[in-house]
């Protein structure tokens, strides 16, 4: 019985696990040392990301091409994009139609002289009930409003060309 408590003892006496030293130091020290490259790396790509990326990828292309050229390009698009098409009839689908309705254009002042529109849009099963008092009413004022027919997919209106209703039907 004595020899198991000196066994005992001697065991609580010389310790069996490893002395520890301070490597959770040197690393904490190590990691304090890579932090200010980290966050120089981070300021960086951050501030890259607020660029544009035209400033990338056209920097180099625009040295041949004078700035006056890519206005009148970049005006003929926003035009495009800004004037009601002549025809109503697409083949976009609903998630482009979405795009295309949510479409914010960034330039403030647009590079064309632009006239205030009013927007009409007729919504019937058919034939558009007083067709011709609408014709009177718009009459003399061309190119202030913009005219629109909502209608069932199966009716196809019969306007003659010189009529405002003339290819305004737009598709469901």
């Amino acid at each position: 019985m004595q020899t198991r408590a000196v066994a005992i003892e001697e065991e609580r006496r010389e310790p069996t696990a490893p002395i520890r030293t301070n490597q959770s130091r040197v690393l904490s020290c190590r990691v304090f040392q890579l932090l200010p490259l980290i966050l120089f790396i981070g300021l960086v790509f951050s501030f890259l990301g607020m660029l544009p990326a035209n400033y990338f990828v056209f920097r180099g292309r625009t040295g041949t091409r004078s700035s006056v050229t890519e206005f009148e390009e970049t005006s003929s698009i926003i035009r495009s994009l800004i004037r009601p098409p002549s025809n109503l009839l697409h083949d976009m689908n609903d998630t482009e139609l979405f795009w295309r309705a949510s479409f914010v254009p960034r330039v403030r002042d647009y590079p064309f002289k632009r006239v205030p529109k009013i927007a009409f849009m007729f919504l019937t099963k058919g034939p558009l009930p007083l067709a011709p008092l609408w014709e009177r009413l718009f009459r003399g004022h061309e190119g202030l409003y913009s005219i629109y027919i909502h209608s069932h997919p199966s009716y196809v209106a019969n306007f003659p060309p010189t009529s405002v209703f003339y290819k305004r039907q737009i598709p469901s």
